[in-house]
């Protein structure tokens, strides 16, 4: 077999949470037309100045709040994500983050005697604006090698199983509600993401009615998890979706208001799941673990419970390294 390296793809996060690398971060990742959907001169105009070097005052607050290490929760689990692949598979293993470092470019640089590289992006759920940017950011940079491009893995049975053991596990006794909670989306994305254009959104079924959209649905697919993890729980379970950046229509309800209207109903303990997302990050540890927290507890509920995300799980990490090695079967 040809030389095989494997690169585990992660969004990326700032070199550190000082206010200079969070607005170069923000301004790398808000100019992917793939995440900000403008034509590039405004785009750039917006992400670069408009929008980066406000946010990040605030956004380098909340980065500083959870930075638990030099590299930060997200590179330093994913980095663990890694070690962990590569012990298994007995392939080497790298980490690329689409934005920030260690990036793709530097990903390859390290795999530069394998002949075939396979891309594991650390996301469930298929979004253009995490899988999509990705691999074609990797198809343009890489040339001259065999790319294998890990699918979608949000129903695979091992996964599914892995992220219900591992809820269980960390859940709190007395909860008595589960909120299971997204990364959002803006509307526009997911229906430029359906190729019928004329299935996402069209009613309020559609995401229950068979239909090649569901492919790359993200709506869809995050819905398949969550009832599939509610179910199991047994438990109360709303879902919601978190992470909203600017005024146009993103999906609904925001996982605030899901919170809002549990407090509002004497709902005194409740637990929160990110199952959007492999490794704790910012979304998870402060707007959840904090921000979320905190308005739960105003409200005059008793505990939030922020749930792990599956991170270096035993057994999501031999599912994944299993998944990997099966993409390289299959041709």
């Amino acid at each position: 077999m040809q030389s095989v390296g494997i690169i585990v793809a992660n969004l990326g996060s700032p070199a550190s949470p000082a206010r200079k690398d969070v607005a170069k971060f923000l301004g790398e990742f808000l100019s992917d037309p793939y995440v900000v959907d403008l034509p590039t001169p405004l785009r750039q105009f917006l992400a670069r100045g408009i929008i980066a070097i406000p946010r990040s005052k605030p956004s380098s607050e909340a980065y500083a709040s959870i930075w638990d290490s030099p590299d930060g929760p997200l590179r330093r689990i994913t980095s663990k994500v890694a070690e962990k692949i590569q012990e298994h598979t007995g392939l080497q293993t790298v980490v690329g983050m689409r934005y920030g470092q260690p990036s793709i470019d530097q990903a390859l640089a390290e795999l530069s005697d394998c002949q075939t590289i396979v891309l594991a992006m650390l996301y469930p759920q298929h979004a253009d604006s995490t899988r999509t940017t990705t691999i074609r950011y990797l198809q343009n940079v890489c040339r001259g090698k065999t790319i294998r491009i890990v699918p979608v893995y949000y129903r695979e049975k091992e996964y599914l199983s892995a992220l219900v053991r591992s809820t269980k596990e960390s859940l709190d006794d007395d909860i008595e509600h589960v909120v299971i909670s997204f990364h959002s989306l803006p509307i526009q994305h997911i229906l430029r993401a359906d190729p019928t254009k004329s299935h996402c959104l069209k009613s309020p079924e559609c995401c229950e009615i068979e239909s090649i959209a569901h492919k790359t649905c993200y709506k869809h697919q995050c819905q398949t998890t969550a009832k599939y993890l509610g179910d199991a729980l047994g438990l109360p379970y709303s879902i919601g979706y978190q992470s909203r950046l600017g005024k146009l229509p993103w999906l609904e309800p925001t996982t605030i208001d899901v919170i809002k209207d549990i407090a509002k109903k004497g709902v005194k303990r409740i637990a929160v799941t990110c199952p959007s997302f492999v490794v704790d990050n910012l979304e998870t540890l402060e707007e959840i673990g904090i921000q979320a927290r905190d308005l739960f507890l105003a409200l005059g509920g008793e505990e939030l419970q922020l749930l792990p995300c599956l991170n270096t799980d035993d057994h999501w990490i031999k599912f994944f390294a299993r998944f990997i090695q099966q993409q390289l079967d299959v041709h």
